[in-house]
């Protein structure tokens, strides 16, 4: 029971993180386009945390490579500030789906 609903839960923040990146790259007015690159950099922060905080101390690689995810969701977020919006678009499309591929398969 318990198992079936986790698959329903990632199988929703799939779909969701699926249609931010998608909205990411479609939406064209500026303001409904922070609005969208700020929900999409939230997701890739909370992904980050669950798929780091879902594995175990000991196994320090995929757990430094999670990390890796939430800090290239920050990097992001500063590329934003300083206008260089088509690679902040990418590396945050980049971490949602590299965290999500992470989170799936180790």
């Amino acid at each position: 029971m318990a198992l079936g609903l986790l698959w329903i839960i990632f199988i929703v923040i799939a779909v969701i993180s699926l249609f931010s990146i998608a909205a990411l790259f479609m939406v064209k007015d500026p303001r409904g386009n922070r609005i969208v690159f700020g929900f999409t950099a939230i997701l890739g922060l909370i992904i980050s945390y669950m798929a780091f905080t879902a594995l175990p101390t000991n196994m320090t690689v995929p757990r430094v490579f999670s990390a890796s995810m939430g800090v290239l969701t920050l990097v992001s977020v500063i590329l934003r500030f300083m206008n260089k919006t088509l690679s902040a678009k990418i590396l945050v499309s980049a971490s949602v789906i590299l965290g999500l591929t992470q989170l799936f398969f180790f």
